[in-house]
């Protein structure tokens, strides 16, 4: 004779073998899917180190930069003052003020000595 039908229905074990199955593929999904995202996160935390440290460079070039400028900014003070001129024209230019007498002395000549002299001693 002929079973009559009878709707299937789904056992325990049967079901939550499914469930697990299911959540392993899911989770192996989702694994997967993720890796590229960890790898751009790596990726950028290095970019953002590479980052800080030429910025840490630059300000440090940008430090030294300021304190050459201080440097010649203090010299073309001091070359445009009166004192800066009144040493140049003394010393360099050995130039006096009126009614001083510069004396300058002769330079130190040493004896012209020919090569042979050495040669025949």
């Amino acid at each position: 004779m002929a079973q009559p039908l009878v709707p299937h229905r789904f056992d325990q074990v049967s079901s939550s073998s499914t469930v697990n199955r299911l959540l392993i593929w899911f989770s192996i999904g989702a694994l997967l899917l993720s890796l590229p995202l960890a790898f751009n996160i790596v990726y950028r935390v290095q970019a953002e180190a590479r980052m800080r440290a030429e910025v840490e460079r630059m300000t440090q070039q940008v430090s030294a930069a300021e304190a050459k400028l201080n440097g010649l900014r203090a010299a073309l003070d001091y070359a445009r003052s009166d004192a800066f001129v009144e040493e140049w024209a003394r010393v360099r230019a050995r130039w006096g003020r009126e009614g001083e007498v510069i004396v300058v002395p002769p330079a130190t000549r040493h004896p012209a000595r020919l090569w042979w002299e050495d040669f025949l001693k």
